[in-house]
């Protein structure tokens, strides 16, 4: 009894604050959720095509915009030092705007080519979208460690509400670039209401070189040996959508956003929300040296429930919930849905947690993972002469198996620092 009151402890307090998050996520994605009927019925699957192929190389970028300093955000123990994080990462993402341009001005030509429906505003938009979303995930972290949850989740609202806007009005006015001008004036709004409410909760004014130089050097290995590796991993979250571009052509990536869109649902209101959390908590708990087991296996719990009922959703519903949503002609993505929803609800059980990986700054064994995971995915570019949906069963395949090790890594490691620390479990 006394062990399942300490194991309840954590999850009643983790309720909380997962829902504070997952309230503002959930309001925010009901916006492009319920324009997705109508944008279905207005852009081609050709627009989606490029518009997916657009947030994957986004996604990227994003990816190398702080060269992962973001994370130490939430680690240092006092709260000036905090903000020269921030401010290192600001000019990090700003050193990195200024590249993609100059890289985008000379290579325009090749980069046209190599991706398939872009034109020259869908690519000059990208770099501002990259810093756009890059100076909202800066301050968004700091709110986390101030535990202003309702602001967090708030920004998440605006972000969606301006995108969606922007995105029906250019649709009615047959503005092919629509989805994208969208995508990017929300980035630059939220990113605005992140700046303010950070500004309106404490100065922003004390601003010293040597102390960026210091927590540059204090925290180097976060960029050594996990940029690299976040890289890669982003590049297999989107590596379906470049993999069906290079095989099939832009409207089997149309279907295939639709799948993703749907799939990522649970991602979006729940995973995203408790991965957050759970970083924040498991950095507490290990600066105190405090036990990390009971909210590990409480946070498993709640995401093995969640992904067995999106199973069950996606396996008997999968095409009606499509063909409802989008209109006739999108069968093909239900289908889809019904071969990657085994492999998404993976992700969804084991991706949260590996914050705990680095919170306990076992930043090699991640990159370790994250680089066998992107080894296993390339192999998919080499297969040739099968049909699509082979090449999604294949795809579902490793990342079950990618996953399952993870979570038995992370496992492994958390009992391993119990007890190197004599922490009872």
């Amino acid at each position: 009894m006394d062990k399942l009151k300490t194991l309840l402890k954590p999850l009643k307090s983790l309720s909380k604050d997962v829902f504070i998050l997952s309230a503002g996520i959930l309001i925010a994605q009901l916006i492009p959720l319920i324009l997705q009927p109508l944008l279905k019925r207005t852009f081609n699957p050709e627009d989606f095509g490029t518009f997916d192929v657009f947030l994957k190389s986004f996604s990227i970028l994003v990816a190398l915009s702080c060269l992962k300093y973001d994370n130490a955000i939430l680690l240092p123990k006092k709260d000036s030092e905090s903000k020269h994080v921030l401010y290192l990462c600001l000019l990090i993402s700003s050193f990195i705007f200024i590249t993609l341009l100059l890289i985008i001005f000379f290579f325009k030509n090749w980069l046209m080519i190599k991706l398939e429906g872009f034109t020259f505003l869908a690519l000059l938009l990208l770099p501002f979208s990259v810093l756009a979303f890059s100076v909202f995930n800066v301050f968004n972290m700091y709110l986390i460690r101030r535990r202003k949850f309702v602001l967090s989740s708030t920004n998440k609202v605006s972000r969606r509400f301006s995108e969606g806007l922007i995105q029906v009005l250019l649709g009615f006015l047959n503005n092919s670039n629509g989805l994208i001008i969208g995508d990017m004036i929300g980035n630059v709004v939220q990113g605005a209401f992140s700046f303010w409410k950070v500004k309106l909760l404490t100065p922003l004014n004390h601003f010293s070189f040597d102390k960026i130089k210091k927590v540059l050097y204090e925290y180097r290995e976060l960029p050594i040996f996990t940029l690299v590796p976040n890289i890669l991993n982003t590049f297999v979250l989107g590596s379906l959508t470049f993999l069906i571009l290079s095989k099939f052509d832009l409207q089997e990536v149309g279907y295939l956003e639709f799948t993703q869109k749907i799939l990522a649902i649970p991602t979006v209101f729940i995973s995203t929300a408790i991965s957050q959390v759970v970083f924040q908590r498991v950095s507490k708990h290990i600066a105190k040296k405090e036990n990390i087991i009971p909210l590990l296996f409480s946070v498993m719990a709640i995401l093995l429930i969640c992904s067995s009922l999106f199973i069950l959703i996606i396996e008997f519903l999968g095409t009606d919930i499509f063909v409802l949503i989008g209109g006739e002609g999108w069968e093909s993505s239900g289908e889809y849905a019904q071969i990657l929803v085994y492999g998404a609800a993976t992700m969804l059980i084991f991706s949260p947690l590996g914050k705990v990986l680095i919170a306990l700054k076992k930043f090699k064994v991640n990159s370790l993972w994250e680089i066998l995971k992107f080894i296993a995915i390339i192999q998919l570019f080499n297969i040739d002469r099968i049909s699509i949906n082979e090449y999604l069963k294949i795809y579902t395949l490793i990342i079950i198996c990618s996953y399952l090790v993870y979570g038995v890594l992370i496992i492994y490691f958390s009992y391993k620092y119990q007890l190197d620390n004599k922490i009872k479990t």
